[in-house]
């Protein structure tokens, strides 16, 4: 069995779901079998809206060997101190892959699946977008905002006219401070389809970048220093517009600037799909 675990923590984003569900759509394409193991039940919801199984849900990195058996293949995407205990998964498991941004060398003899070096992890449905766009200009701010900092800045942010993506953790009650601020909201579920028919996406994740680039929209990362130098540079070398989060002055300029000439993605999800399933 193939097990692809991702980090689904409340306080974080659920970019490593949506990696990890670009992986199990591919391998379900080549007819091979393998479960989802996330850490936080509410990444079910989101899962299911993109079309994913339930997942096996645990508390954290180092419970993953109370689900995943011997000779079973290990997939981790997740930030998570791990410390000797990767050592122990690599003797125990068939195979142990990580996702990693950029060039982080292997520890223990685990293979690495690196990110953001010559492309990225994105879901095929993504690449089926149509090529007719509402003319939506949504704020995909992030998942959760518990330093409520989208709430700090959403008085500057009204003058822009954005419509809102409701974060799946966000907080009770907080969507109607927001609601003042914003032309409209999108709940949870309108995830995907905001991002394959958005004609503008901004937004503070680099999977969603990824995913509206390769839907085709406009898109704007909003740059919170949260995420490394390689990963930001790869952004920028395909065509996604980098501005600073909170420099509203460039980012007036960026909405008002016609969408130019992108590059493209290779996206690894087909190809480390099939070297997951020869293990």
């Amino acid at each position: 069995m193939i097990y692809l675990y991702a980090y689904t923590n409340h306080r974080a984003n659920l970019d490593a779901l949506r990696r990890m569900g670009a992986l199990w759509h591919q391998l379900k394409a080549q007819g091979v079998e393998a479960e989802l193991i996330v850490n936080d039940y509410r990444a079910q919801l989101a899962g299911r809206e993109l079309g994913l199984p339930l997942a096996t849900t645990i508390d954290n990195i180092m419970e993953i060997d109370g689900v995943v058996n011997f000779a079973d293949t290990l997939v981790i995407d997740s930030p998570e101190p791990i410390g000797e205990r990767l050592d122990f998964y690599v003797q125990k498991y068939a195979k142990v892959y990580m996702v990693k941004e950029c060039n982080v060398k292997s520890r223990f003899g685990e293979e690495i699946l690196a990110l953001y070096t010559q492309g990225a992890l994105v879901d095929s449905i993504y690449q089926e977008a149509p090529s007719s766009k509402n003319s939506n200009l949504v704020l995909i701010y992030g998942d959760s905002d518990y330093d409520k900092r989208l709430l700090n800045a959403s008085k500057e942010l009204k003058d822009f006219d954005l419509e809102l993506y409701w974060g799946s953790y966000f907080y009770v009650k907080y969507e109607d401070e927001l609601a003042k601020y914003f032309k409209k909201i999108y709940e949870s579920d309108s995830y995907k389809d905001l991002i394959k028919e958005s004609e503008v996406v901004v937004t503070t994740m680099v999977q969603t970048a990824l995913e509206a680039f390769m839907a085709g929209a406009k898109t704007i990362w909003l740059d919170s220093k949260d995420d490394l130098d390689c990963t930001s540079r790869f952004l920028e070398s395909i065509g996604v517009i980098r501005l600073s989060w909170g420099d509203w002055e460039a980012l007036e300029i960026a909405l008002d600037t016609k969408k130019v000439d992108s590059g493209m993605i290779d996206n690894f999800a087909k190809k480390w799909a099939e070297i997951i399933s020869k293990t």
